[in-house]
């Protein structure tokens, strides 16, 4: 009879997890927006995204879905100097190819000229997702690095040190270091 009852409560406890509720959203990523080679991505109620990019995603940010997407499949991609391919890239090469997949715009192909050519310069304060964060790190007196502002001070960027990742724009280093924020003119 115990043993009964423990296999009884053991296949209820394992049908509750078999059958256990999950939802899932298709989403449409392309390397170039209405390209042959878009690829259908399916994330758990935003959940997977939001723990991968560390920001809180809900169906107020449909919008940007396509971004979020995009930006969580580089992470972890190696730094590479003058690269802008998944097998490695710079800060530029990674931001150029990720706003050419999710708004099929081309971008200049380093920081400074990005910063200068294809942005509107924006406060700090009135940062969207979507918007780019500049820096001039080390001793360098120009810009040179370059990232996507994600939201909750969360932006992508490729680091030289551990590749393509997400910080935390109000972290001292960034703070230190920030240049300027800029809106891409589209």
């Amino acid at each position: 009879m115990k043993r009964l009852a423990i296999l009884a409560f053991a296949m209820s406890v394992m049908a509750a997890l078999l059958t256990g509720c999950h939802t899932s959203k298709k989403v449409t990523t392309t390397d170039t927006p209405g390209s042959p080679n878009s690829e259908v991505v399916a994330v758990d109620s935003y959940g997977y995204l939001s723990r991968r990019l560390g920001i809180s995603i809900g169906k107020h940010d449909k919008e940007n879905l396509e971004l979020f997407t995009v930006a969580e499949k580089w992470l972890g991609v190696p730094y590479r100097y003058g690269g802008n391919t998944k097998k490695g890239c710079d800060c530029s090469g990674f931001v150029s190819q990720v706003y050419k997949a999710v708004y099929g715009k081309s971008l200049e192909r380093n920081s400074a000229a990005i910063c200068d050519k294809n942005c509107s310069k924006i406060r700090r304060s009135q940062l969207r997702t979507g918007d780019l964060v500049f820096f001039k790190t080390g001793s360098s007196r120009k810009i040179n690095h370059v990232g996507i502002y994600l939201k909750d001070n969360k932006f992508a960027h490729a680091s030289s040190s551990s590749g393509v990742k997400i910080s935390d724009i109000t972290e001292d280093y960034f703070i230190n270091h920030f240049y300027a924020a800029g809106r891409v003119v589209r």
